[in-house]
């Protein structure tokens, strides 16, 4: 549950400060800057997210995941203390390897600490909890601050406390929430089903540091593997090293196309993402309280599916789940042009809009499931892996917004609104 709060709260700290950049960014007199202050988060994400991988598979994960919300914090201070735009850009970069940092970790846990047949539900978990937390942290940056509520004096210094620096704030409570989860759920999460990670020699140790000791039946059982291990352990290393070697290049295109994959998937999302609230501006009349509706109802969507894969995945192999979301995909995206007459049909419109939602919930939890099920169950690799992935995902978010703008500039925009591109 702690890994589920703590992608959701550092996914909402992306989001929360979207409907006030553009007028925070006005106010500092740096209003050119929008855009790249709404890219450069997925670049940090982009940067982060196979750094902090890796270090989550050689380090004790919560030393990662306390430097990742350090990050967070200075960056959250820096957005809500900003007096130019340059430091409203940092402060995103920041921010956006706080965020990158943290999924990378947590899918990283996730991995460690599922079977493969527990892992494609835990990893739509975590999916979900990112979808939510992008769908609502504006709304969880207007509950709080609505109003100014400044200046706030802290150690006699005044802090401004308003709609525009207001998420910079929220921002550090996130994270000092996440640390929170961190201090008192990540040990006992680390250590449940993998007792093959229990060193008996540094027992005292974790059990000063919070670990659960295991039963002395259980110590046993795993003392006489482990003495079973040392003995054949120059047999397994060559065995393993034999298998590897001889299935790198399936284990290699089968982490290649699973990219392909989800950055095609997150592509196509971010660019029809980006430009649908004007979409149901032109072509139906809908004001922004309907837009963001209709995004809250995507966020519905994606709960639906996450159940739905919880319920399917022990009898559906992944690679037919993956299936199914590539149908769903481009079906949705079809559903959504229109062929015949000069205007969007709501109908089909709702219909595509949902299936590319639930596509996207789909397709990105089965694929993060399916690459880890690619690599060994023991390999020190994991962690990368997933941050690799992640950054797939980013680079398509900093892409497909730039492209769906780009169309937009260039083309007419009544004819673009329309489903002429």
């Amino acid at each position: 549950a702690f890994v589920y709060m703590n992608v959701f709260l550092a996914c909402s700290s992306f989001s929360c400060a979207l409907p006030t950049i553009e007028p925070y960014l006005e106010k500092l007199g740096a209003l050119p800057l929008w855009a790249y202050a709404v890219a450069i988060y997925s670049v940090g994400q982009f940067l982060a997210s196979p750094i902090w991988g890796y270090l989550c598979s050689i380090y004790r994960s919560e030393n990662t995941l306390y430097a990742s919300l350090l990050i967070g914090i200075v960056g959250g201070l820096l957005y809500a203390t900003a007096r130019t735009g340059v430091e409203i850009l940092i402060a995103r970069l920041l921010i956006g390897l706080y965020t990158g940092s943290q999924e990378a970790c947590h899918r990283t846990i996730v991995v460690r600490c599922t079977t493969d047949n527990e892992r494609t539900v835990a990893q739509a978990g975590v999916s979900t909890a990112t979808v939510l937390g992008f769908l609502f942290g504006p709304a969880l940056a207007g509950i709080f601050f609505f109003k100014p509520l400044g200046p706030v004096y802290f150690l006699g210094v005044p802090l401004r406390l308003d709609t525009f620096t207001g998420p910079g704030w929220l921002i550090v409570v996130f994270c000092f929430i996440s640390s929170f989860f961190v201090t008192i759920g990540l040990t006992q999460e680390q250590t449940k089903g993998l007792p093959q990670c229990v060193d008996p020699a540094n027992d005292a140790k974790k059990t000063s540091q919070g670990y659960e000791a295991l039963p002395a039946a259980e110590e046993a059982r795993y003392g006489a593997l482990e003495r079973e291990d040392a003995k054949a352990k120059g047999v397994v290393r060559d065995l393993e090293k034999e298998i590897c070697t001889s299935r790198m290049p399936i284990r290699v295109s089968g982490i290649i196309i699973c990219g392909l994959v989800l950055f095609v998937n997150a592509l196509g999302f971010s660019a029809y993402e980006t430009i649908t609230t004007p979409l149901v501006k032109n072509d139906f009349g809908w004001d922004l309280l309907y837009a963001d509706l209709l995004f809250v109802a995507a966020g519905i969507v994606c709960i639906l599916v996450f159940f739905i894969i919880r319920l399917t995945s022990a009898s559906v192999e992944d690679r037919y789940l993956l299936l199914c979301g590539v149908l769903f995909s481009t079906a949705g995206y079809g559903l959504m042009l229109e062929f015949f007459d000069n205007r969007m049909n709501l109908i089909r419109f709702l219909i595509g809009f949902a299936a590319v939602n639930a596509a996207m919930e789909l397709n990105r939890s089965v694929t993060m499931s399916l690459a880890s099920k690619i690599l060994p169950p023991a390999s020190r690799h994991h962690g990368l892996l997933q941050g690799l992935l992640i950054s797939c995902v980013a680079c398509a978010r900093i892409i497909g917004p730039m492209y769906a703008v780009w169309v937009w500039n260039a083309t007419d925009r009544d004819k673009f609104s329309q489903g002429h591109w």
